[in-house]
């Protein structure tokens, strides 16, 4: 150890003091901070409570109960568990649009995967410009929903002066009704392209924190792109993929806007998911119990989804930090 680092240990041991000096932890001083801060996270954990957990009580509540709008005089008679023996025994429409809610949800995050890995190794390039180009990649992740559905519907995928069949028919191929031929895969490419600037900007972030002298080393070992990819860039965006993935499953999961302005949940029920299937029970059908059972099913799946990937990354997080070593 060098004299000066002997001098600056030396030092700071002459300038430590008890503790006992300055505070007493039985004094009302040392007990003031501590009974001052165990109340600093109440207004948020009323906010919460007033905004989700009310909610979602009343919804159990609602699920347990027999309502119609239309009839008032029937008034909320009780069922205990009807509503989902009902939905899930009775319901011919139900495992259909459970189906479709998890093929729009795993067709959408897996488009939005492959492009936003492809765009986040683009624009992660010293390229002239690549702040500008960042911005404009994340403008269909900041249009609203409804917005950016009206723009696909009417002016790229209409059949009549849409961009796209613009294009089939200067190459001499037939327009295509895409709403009417392909309804749930024309919605799941709107929702795709709107969340696929979100998984870029998650995996610019990981791939910004990667060492350069990793890459570096790979590049002078005579790497391959597709090499270094996948065996050296993917592993170390492990963290950065879940992250997308949880928060673009749960999202993804909660379409609507883009059902309602595009196909209407039709033809029948080909874009039924569940939020959507909910929004039609209640407002349509006006059965305020089923909808209310149909909101409790879409909740719980939710929270096992989260659950189950945050099980799975806590498992995995071991792993990833022995590897890294």
């Amino acid at each position: 150890m060098s004299q000066t680092d002997t001098a600056l240990r030396e030092g700071g041991q002459a300038f430590k003091v008890p503790p006992s000096r300055w505070r007493n932890r039985g004094s009302p001083l040392a007990a003031q901070p501590a009974r001052t801060s165990s109340w600093l996270h109440t207004p948020a954990i009323v906010f919460m409570v007033v905004v989700t957990q009310i909610p979602f009580a009343l919804a159990i509540w609602f699920s347990l109960h027999s309502w119609k709008l239309i009839e008032p005089a029937l008034g909320f008679p009780f069922v205990g568990l009807d509503n989902y023996v009902n939905t899930f025994l009775h319901d011919a429409n139900f495992w259909p649009i459970m189906g479709q809610t998890l093929e729009l949800v795993f067709g959408a995050m897996a488009i939005a995967l492959l492009g936003g890995t492809v765009l986040a190794l683009l624009l992660n390039r010293q390229v002239k410009g690549k702040n500008l180009l960042r911005a404009l990649a994340m403008i269909p992740f900041l249009v609203t929903p409804s917005v950016m559905a009206l723009v696909w519907k009417n002016l790229l995928l209409s059949p009549s002066f849409g961009v796209v069949d613009w294009l089939l028919r200067t190459l001499h191929l037939p327009a295509v009704p895409w709403f009417s031929s392909f309804p749930l895969g024309s919605v799941t490419l709107i929702v795709s392209w709107e969340w696929t600037p979100f998984v870029m900007l998650v995996l610019l972030a990981g791939l910004q924190a990667i060492p350069d002298e990793v890459l570096e080393a790979a590049r002078v070992d005579g790497t391959s792109a597709w090499e270094m990819f996948w065996l050296i860039i993917f592993p170390m965006l492990r963290r950065a993929y879940e992250i997308a993935i949880l928060f673009g499953t749960i999202f993804i999961f909660q379409t609507f806007g883009e059902i309602y302005l595009t196909t209407g949940g039709g033809p029948g029920v080909e874009t039924n998911t569940l939020p959507f299937y909910t929004y039609l029970k209640a407002f349509n059908s006006w059965q305020i119990g089923q909808a209310a059972t149909l909101g409790v099913i879409g909740v719980a799946i939710a929270i096992l989804a989260a659950r189950l990937m945050l099980r799975f990354t806590a498992e995995k997080m071991p792993e990833q930090r022995s590897a890294y070593r």
